[in-house]
């Protein structure tokens, strides 16, 4: 008798539902749905839970959508829980209804964990007003072992690095969260804020930038003889060639002007072309060059003339070096 009332009070106890939505998830396992009822812990709270098992049967995920009265609470309207395969919160997706989204600037968040438990790095995703009012879409904190901030990386938009010649920035704070230095970044290589002037975008129909001209400061003319340069980018973004343009104090120095540099889908080099001055021509006897790379080695020089070929000649061990042009960057 006492073991039937225990049954009828575990039933009371817990009412909610759970019904099977897939079979077969990308886990391996099943994906289950779990409503809550009045009874059930976490009723005010939760309107439902999904649990997507693996093939053993173990919850590798959890999505969780919350009560308008929790979200007014918390912030966030929806959860997800990931896990390793010891049950381990690995991170957890946080969804922010759009009123709050719209008053803090983001829309989504990603929290990493480590085995301990503790947060290791946060990511936040902007909104398109924010995004196009401060210039980055994405933003990455990282902590230390005492979960306190230590680095931040901010993620440009297209339209802002095309502007500002840079499409990644990081700062790094002190103990006490106070930043300490700052460092920008354009496709991985370092610049700083002050070497780039001016940058125009170009983008294509479906909103994707094929060319970036950038007009550098007299800071960067000063150290590399170049005042403009404009990169292409095939349609999945890769860089396909850059042309450099050189200051007029460069070109009666050095003799040449100009230059387009072309690169293969692994970012290599496999062609130079170098002008020169009108001056340097007439005393040379060519006014442009094509240097031919292999493996970013260059093996072949040809020298031309009003676009006429004067010279042909392969590069020895012994003169396999960058030209001088293409070394300042």
């Amino acid at each position: 008798m006492s073991f039937c009332f225990l049954l009828l009070l575990t039933q009371a106890a817990s009412a909610e539902k759970q019904k099977i939505i897939s079979e077969m998830n990308e886990y391996g396992g099943k994906s289950i749905e779990i409503t809550k009822e009045k009874v059930d812990y976490g009723f005010g709270d939760i309107q439902k839970e999904i649990l997507f098992n693996d093939s053993n049967g173990t919850a590798i995920r959890k999505e969780v959508f919350f009560t308008d009265k929790f979200t007014r609470k918390n912030g966030h309207n929806r959860e997800i829980d990931y896990f390793d395969g010891n049950g381990k919160t690995t991170k957890i997706e946080y969804f922010y209804p759009d009123k709050l989204a719209s008053e803090e600037g983001y829309y989504r968040q990603i929290d990493y964990y480590d085995n301990d438990g503790k947060m290791i790095k946060e990511e936040l995703f902007y909104t398109p007003k924010f995004s196009s009012e401060k210039g980055f879409d994405r933003s990455m904190v990282y902590f230390d072992s005492n979960e306190k901030k230590v680095r931040g990386e901010m993620f440009c938009t297209d339209k802002f690095a095309g502007e500002k010649g840079y499409n990644m920035a990081i700062e790094y704070y002190d103990d006490n969260g106070n930043k300490t230095k700052k460092e920008y970044f354009n496709f991985g290589k370092p610049v700083s804020e002050e070497d780039v002037n001016r940058g125009v975008a170009l983008r294509d129909n479906s909103g994707k930038v094929t060319k970036n001209e950038f007009i550098y400061t007299d800071r960067v003319l000063n150290e590399n003889e170049s005042n403009k340069s404009t990169n292409y980018y095939d349609s999945d973004g890769k860089l396909t060639r850059r042309e450099v343009l050189y200051s007029d104090k460069n070109a009666n120095d050095s003799g040449y002007n100009r230059e387009i540099d072309y690169y293969d889908g692994d970012g290599k080099t496999t062609k130079i072309e170098i002008f020169y001055t009108k001056v340097f021509a007439e005393k040379n006897g060519f006014d442009s060059v094509v240097i031919y790379y292999y493996d970013r080695t260059p093996t072949r020089v040809e020298k031309y003339m009003d676009k006429k070929l004067v010279r042909n000649s392969f590069v020895s061990d012994k003169q396999n070096k960058q030209p001088y042009s293409s070394r300042t960057r």
